[in-house]
């Protein structure tokens, strides 16, 4: 299980912003002995919303999806982003601007998973999920996410040229009502975090520089967002 601290959520992530962006990405074509020094923290560049109007920002954001329909409920109210998509979809809002970088840190505040609404045929509505998704080069055939259930597990998959592959130990979890999420990258290295404790690590090669930032919930997952913040390196 992830430890949780209900008031981190709070504060920016210093911890693994420290992790992911003040620290030199390792150059494996030397060795250890003759790695330059450790460089002066990059300066860096902070996107966010609050969602604390009464509509979606389409200046920041456009609906995107990538397998079903789209349709279902997308609004925003009392400082909230909710979200229901349709069954069987994969729909939600993706960020209209594309970032860069080889190291990043891309947070979200959940408000409230619930669970998704029943089948025809099915008596228990399933569970549903609340997904922080990045999109490399913007497209679904690459991309990383790391997702809450409405009962308190997480997981967390990359998709490469399409195939998917699911990374955690299956055991992660937490009871914290509004979680704040992040996904943070350091080169070919990713970092999966909870109110900005690190709960894993996994290496993913080759994946682009560029990239957009998507929220939404499997199906007809009720998925609500309180914030979301994207802190890239500074172009100079």
């Amino acid at each position: 299980m992830m430890m949780t601290n209900p008031h981190a959520a709070k504060f920016i992530l210093i911890g693994l912003l420290f992790i992911a962006l003040s620290t030199p990405a390792q150059d494996h074509s030397t060795s250890p002995a003759t790695q330059p020094p450790s460089q002066t923290p990059l300066a860096v560049e902070e996107w966010n919303d609050q969602f604390d109007g009464q509509a979606l920002d389409t200046e920041k954001w456009e609906r995107f999806t990538f397998e079903g329909g789209g349709g279902g409920k997308t609004e925003v109210g009392g400082g909230e982003l909710r979200m229901r998509g349709m069954g069987g979809a994969r729909a939600g809002v993706r960020t209209k601007q594309t970032f860069s970088g080889d190291r990043f840190i891309v947070e979200a505040t959940i408000a409230k998973v619930g669970a998704a609404l029943p089948e025809p045929g099915q008596s228990n509505a399933p569970p549903g999920n609340a997904i922080l998704t990045v999109l490399f080069d913007g497209s679904e055939r690459n991309r990383i996410e790391w997702l809450l259930t409405s009962d308190g597990r997480f997981e967390a998959w990359s998709v490469v040229d399409g195939k998917g592959e699911r990374l955690d130990n299956r055991k992660l979890g937490t009871k914290d009502a509004k979680p704040t999420i992040s996904i943070a990258r350091k080169g070919d290295d990713y970092f999966f975090a909870l109110n900005g404790q690190v709960g894993m690590q996994k290496s993913i090669r080759n994946m682009s520089r560029a990239f957009r930032v998507m929220l939404y919930g499997y199906g007809s997952s009720e998925n609500d967002w309180d914030s979301v913040r994207i802190v890239v390196p500074q172009k100079k």
